[in-house]
């Protein structure tokens, strides 16, 4: 039995199950992750180089940074308060339901998942730990709500969002039951994606290349992570069945 049809009849075997498991998808079609990787690494490529030389992507973050910090003094609390939670979902609850789901995966013994959730989030930290020294950007002299001190470069919080609520729309959306529930699951990780980012960039937590960096580095490490882990533990046939 070829790897392909290892992957499509562990997938299919998925379909009528409760629990959560990745569907294989990226295992049995590896391209999609190679495409996520090259281009992922190669805007993350650009926005770094533009970083490090002061290039001319640069030139709209400064002004976009006073703007949205002249518009933010001036919101009701109430609105405010939504915003700030932005850094709450993108850190503090992630890590709740990382532990979670960590927990789970060990309890049903499911280890390809245990090893994306992991490998993803926690490579997705050491990584971008790494980079904000090297780049060495200091963050928005304005900021509201939260202020954080540390480099700038590119942001967790955008890396972490793609890693952590992508994964969870590929655990979810195949197992929905109508193509209604997996638009909405879809939608709903894109705008959770999206605020995530809009909420560190409009109370003066990053510039705009710092939020774009981070998604392109999250799509890129998703895409060399989710899939290398699918390609080799479900290429053995016993192991596929188990």
């Amino acid at each position: 039995m070829s790897q392909n049809q290892i992957l499509a009849a562990r997938s299919s075997s998925r379909g009528s199950s409760c629990d959560l498991r990745v569907p294989g998808i990226l295992g049995r079609r590896p391209i999609i992750g190679a495409i996520m990787f090259l281009a992922g690494i190669s805007l993350f490529a650009l926005f770094a180089f533009n970083v490090w030389t002061e290039g001319p992507l640069l030139q709209w973050d400064v002004p976009l940074s006073k703007q949205f910090y002249s518009q933010a003094v001036g919101l009701p609390d109430r609105i405010l308060e939504y915003l700030i939670f932005g850094f709450f979902v993108g850190k503090e609850l992630l890590q709740v339901i990382i532990i979670i789901l960590t927990m789970y995966f060990l309890y049903k013994k499911f280890w390809p998942e245990l090893a994306m959730l992991l490998i993803g989030a926690g490579g997705g930290a050491i990584i971008w730990y790494l980079l904000i020294d090297i780049f060495n950007r200091s963050r928005p002299t304005d900021q509201i709500g939260i202020v954080v001190t540390d480099h700038s470069f590119p942001s967790g919080h955008a890396i972490t969002a793609v890693l952590f609520y992508g994964f969870l729309a590929y655990l979810f959306i195949p197992r929905m039951p109508s193509p209604f529930w997996k638009w909405l699951v879809g939608i709903s990780a894109f705008l959770t994606i999206l605020y995530i980012g809009f909420c560190r960039l409009y109370l003066g937590g990053h510039y705009l290349t710092d939020v774009l960096a981070g998604y392109a580095l999250g799509v890129a490490w998703a895409g060399l992570v989710f899939t290398l882990i699918e390609w080799i533990a479900f290429r053995d046939p016993v192991a596929s069945t188990k």
